[in-house]
């Protein structure tokens, strides 16, 4: 079976809470209104959407052989997303965040790695990757073993089988920043990247100059997510911008440009022109931010293009 998509990195189970405006004083009680578990992670959630939008996509990694991880095998095969090359391990429980979203969808994490701190260069299946179209990474800076040389080689490799790669850039907390992706920058075809992360990583303010920054290193295509804003893409010789679609009311914006990777690459991986592979990244994005959860409001390809269509700034 070949696949559009094999993902690698960042999965986690999201306890999400909303809205919390206040945090209650230490040792009372405060009721909520909202409280459920969802799927998240860069790596994770691309992988959904992108199956969701009918594309075929595989998730290798690492779970732990708890009830979290448990609930990430589950909803990743619910969604068609294969698992076949997950290792399920004893030493480690599965990643989790704790998710507290306020009234106007702004977000504060409580993280537990959990198994994505031990995910490594090993657990990539090449057997998986050599059919598949593109080798997605998510999750530098939160994926320590993958981190500088290990993804380097893993993309060279990927590359040498005749299958394209990308990399969504995740915010570094310990401010190491670049050394933890440039390995594997020479051997990239696609970047996402926010435009906050990405300033760190390149050094640069403008998003031209960031996009460019990328693109030095042989990079098909720079992809910066703007949140409201939307999004800048820039080729080899090509750019474009393009405006988030408006929305009557954001709700969570927890995955919501994990999302839109998976909706990017579904457009690249079926041979789309950069335009409409970004006008998708927006669609999915904006019907991502009106649900909790970052790939649930996503529930086919004619839903997202019909989204894609009517919906402009």
């Amino acid at each position: 079976m070949g696949f559009d998509l094999v993902t690698v990195g960042v999965v986690c189970a999201d306890v999400m809470v909303r809205p919390v405006d206040t945090i209650p004083p230490r040792g009372t009680l405060g009721l909520v209104p909202m409280l459920g578990m969802h799927l998240g992670g860069l790596a994770g959630v691309t992988a959904i959407v992108c199956s969701r939008l009918g594309g075929k996509s595989a998730f290798v990694g690492r779970l732990g052989r708890d009830s979290f991880g448990d609930f990430l095998l589950a909803k990743l095969n619910e969604n068609g997303v294969n698992t076949a090359r997950v290792h399920r391990v004893d030493t480690c429980n599965s990643s989790a965040t704790v998710v507290l979203i306020s009234d106007d969808g702004e977000r504060t994490f409580l993280h537990h790695m959990g198994t994505n701190a031990e995910t490594s260069e090993e657990d990539i299946d090449f057997d998986v990757v050599r059919d598949s179209k593109v080798l997605h990474w998510g999750g530098p800076a939160i994926t320590p073993k993958l981190d500088g040389a290990p993804m380097g080689r893993a993309f060279e490799k990927a590359r040498s089988l005749g299958v394209k790669t990308s990399m969504d850039t995740c915010y570094d907390g310990k401010g190491v920043w670049l050394p933890l992706i440039e390995p594997s920058l020479p051997h990239l075809d696609v970047i996402f990247s926010s435009y906050e992360e990405a300033r760190n990583y390149t050094g640069c303010e403008e998003v031209e100059a960031i996009a460019d920054f990328y693109l030095s290193y042989g990079i098909e295509i720079a992809v910066i997510k703007l949140g409201a804003e939307g999004i800048y893409i820039k080729g080899q010789g090509h750019s474009l911008r393009l405006p988030a679609h408006r929305v009557d009311r954001v709700v969570d914006t927890t995955g919501a440009g994990d999302a839109a990777c998976g909706g990017f690459l579904y457009g690249y991986t079926h041979g789309w022109d950069l335009e409409r592979c970004g006008r998708l990244a927006n669609a999915v994005g904006g019907l991502t931010v009106q649900r909790m959860g970052g790939s649930e409001a996503v529930e086919s390809l004619e839903q997202t293009v019909v989204f894609m269509e009517t919906l402009h700034d």
